[in-house]
């Protein structure tokens, strides 16, 4: 007696349905990949946004009354100096030198206040400092890249109340407005405030 067993045909059908299923797979496992990919790239893209919005809070909330001095020139009057192309950037840039920078004890080789500066550099949000807020002449600052993917960068100071779009004074600004243009997240824009320039 034959024992039964598939057709021809059955197993034909088996297969396509199992080729069918497998091709489903594959489809929903590449756009759950993607997805998490796409989710990873943008958690990625926001941590670096806050990362560099609470750098620059924390560095205008400290700014000095210490005057610039750039590239081992004399000391300039401004507080804070902000214009277009300052510092090699492709739009706006801005300069001026803040507190808290630790160093219990003075163990370190420096001091405890920073000059810093912002600017726009090939697509990237740029912060440069040095370790002596009166840098010799030819000294390279050290670069901190804070924000990839910007295609727009723009200052603007408040003073009474206008907004003017450079800076060069002894005295600081009321506000300063901040507007980015990130390729993936649009335009955003923030207002930090300047206790010293509301007296």
């Amino acid at each position: 007696m034959r024992s039964p067993g598939f057709t021809f045909i059955e197993m034909l059908l088996a297969v396509a349905i199992f080729a069918v299923v497998g091709l489903a797979s594959a489809s929903v496992l590449s756009s759950v990949l993607d997805t998490d990919a796409a989710s990873r790239a943008a958690e990625q893209r926001l941590v670096q946004l806050q990362r560099f919005f609470n750098l620059l809070e924390r560095d205008l909330a400290q700014i000095s009354s210490r005057q610039i001095r750039l590239d081992g020139d004399e000391p300039l009057k401004s507080i804070l100096i902000g214009e277009k192309l300052l510092f090699d950037s492709e739009e706006d840039a801005m300069a001026f030198v803040h507190h808290g920078w630790r160093n219990p004890g003075m163990v370190l080789p420096r001091s405890e206040i920073q000059a810093v500066a912002y600017r726009l550099k090939e697509g990237r949000i740029e912060r440069l400092f040095s370790l002596y807020p009166d840098a010799v002449t030819g000294t390279e600052p050290k670069v901190q890249p804070l924000l990839d993917h910007v295609t727009g960068f723009k200052l603007e100071y408040l003073e009474g109340e206008t907004w003017k779009e450079q800076w060069n004074s002894e005295r600081l600004p009321k506000a300063i407005r901040l507007t980015i243009t990130h390729e993936s997240l649009g335009e955003i824009q923030r207002f930090y405030t300047l206790v010293d320039g509301l007296t």
